[in-house]
């Protein structure tokens, strides 16, 4: 079982240590910091897998069936739809009480209350359809950011 926030892997990280996880034929994403753009890795001992690195994680999410990510201090792969169910859109709102939380909690089904605003899973609408009817409803945020929540539901 995978607990706690997902991390990118560090870039002085052996890619050696990562092309070991590639399968034939697949392109496994390996989530690094530190890498200024995406670049793809060959695995030519591995029948043709390759390793595509990327300081993005949606970039990788929608390239790869699996994700390397850090966990702790090891990496972990991840199957990539596993990791698309963990988004959430963090919102921060103007005031740490929401008036009419109820009401926000029913167009939001999942939501968690943070000190500075609340977590939407975005597993079924888009972050801006969230905003959208944010904005609708009157709330007034301040900013937002895609996160994404291990099993446990922690940030």
């Amino acid at each position: 079982m995978f607990q706690g926030p997902l991390r990118p892997l560090w870039s002085q990280l052996s890619l050696r240590s990562l092309l070991v996880h590639t399968r034939p034929n697949e392109m496994l994403g390996a989530w690094v910091s530190g890498c200024s753009h995406p670049q793809r890795i060959n695995a030519v001992r591995r029948a043709g897998g390759s390793l595509l690195l990327s300081p993005d994680l949606g970039f990788l999410l929608t390239r790869c069936p699996r994700i390397v990510v850090r966990a702790a201090a090891q990496p972990v792969v991840l199957d990539a739809d596993t990791v698309i169910q963990w988004r959430a859109l963090q919102v921060a709102t103007a005031t740490p009480y929401l008036t009419g939380l109820a009401r926000v909690e029913a167009m939001f089904p999942g939501l968690q209350t943070t000190t500075s605003g609340f977590l939407v899973p975005v597993r079924k609408r888009s972050p801006e359809e969230v905003l959208a009817l944010c904005l609708e409803e009157g709330l007034r945020v301040t900013g937002s950011r895609i996160v994404y929540v291990g099993e446990d539901g922690r940030i």
